[in-house]
């Protein structure tokens, strides 16, 4: 549903208990196997509020309108056996089989990530006068973490958890900013593109994605590409991203105390 949901649970998470765009969402959220049949004015009825409301929400969130919207809850099904899955699962041993899925994607973390890259990112995050990183739910977390860790060694980072502001801040970003895009399979970057991203060739901010995804090695908006290889599955994720910003932490407190 092209992160659909991680949209409606980021607004969810970030609007004070009982604005319109906190109802909206929530509604939404609750009711995703029968929204596709609501019009606009059923909707706004439902969450009450009016139907400009429900326009400008989805406009906030990057559609055009409510049709664009709704278009995209109509590949919802139940997805609960497939979120689930990872290679070895055994419902006998969940706890066993977990861990050892675990342990198997961070081995071959271990085995593909590139040294030189983290180090040369850790220089970078030392040097540039202004840092950001930014994720979508479990990745917005990791990159939550990051921002705490990096606080020890002096750099004050940014970032924002509402996707539209973090495009925003991307396109108001200048060459003297640094900014890490944390996305598994890079569809944040695909969010982002959707948007046609305002980049000034020359003057525009140092983009570097970390991601499990070589699909988008060769994509023109990205200066530094780091990959790192993966089993399919709920025990790949976020684990993979914690690892690495833990070695950045590391990394750039090492270099910051030579």
């Amino acid at each position: 549903m092209f992160n659909m949901i991680i949209i409606l649970l980021a607004t969810l998470n970030s609007e004070p208990v009982g604005t319109n765009d906190y109802r909206i969402s929530r509604f939404i959220l609750s009711n995703l196997r029968s929204i596709q049949t609501y019009n606009i004015s059923q909707l706004a009825q439902a969450c009450f509020v009016s139907n400009s409301s429900i326009s400008r929400f989805c406009r906030k969130i990057g559609f055009r309108d409510f049709n664009e919207l709704k278009q995209q809850f109509f590949q919802w099904t139940d997805i609960g056996e497939k979120k689930f899955a990872y290679e070895g699962r055994l419902t006998t041993a969940l706890k066993d089989t977990y861990i050892d899925s675990i342990i198997e994607n961070l081995l071959l973390l271990k085995k593909s990530v590139r040294n030189e890259e983290l180090q040369q990112l850790a220089k970078d995050i030392l040097t540039y006068p202004k840092v950001a990183a930014f994720g979508s739910l479990h990745s917005q977390s990791v990159v939550l973490n990051l921002q705490t860790d990096l606080l020890t060694s002096g750099i004050v980072m940014d970032t924002r958890t509402r996707f539209q502001e973090q495009l925003e801040y991307i396109e108001n970003a200048g060459e003297d900013t640094l900014i890490l895009l944390f996305s598994r399979g890079g569809s944040h970057l695909k969010r982002f593109l959707v948007h046609d991203l305002q980049l000034s060739r020359n003057s525009k901010p140092k983009l570097v994605m970390i991601t499990a995804s070589e699909n988008i090695r060769s994509n023109k908006y990205i200066d530094q590409f780091i990959y790192y290889e993966e089993k399919e599955g709920f025990t790949a994720y976020p684990y993979a991203f914690e690892v690495i910003t833990g070695i950045l932490a590391l990394e750039v407190f090492a270099r910051k105390n030579e």
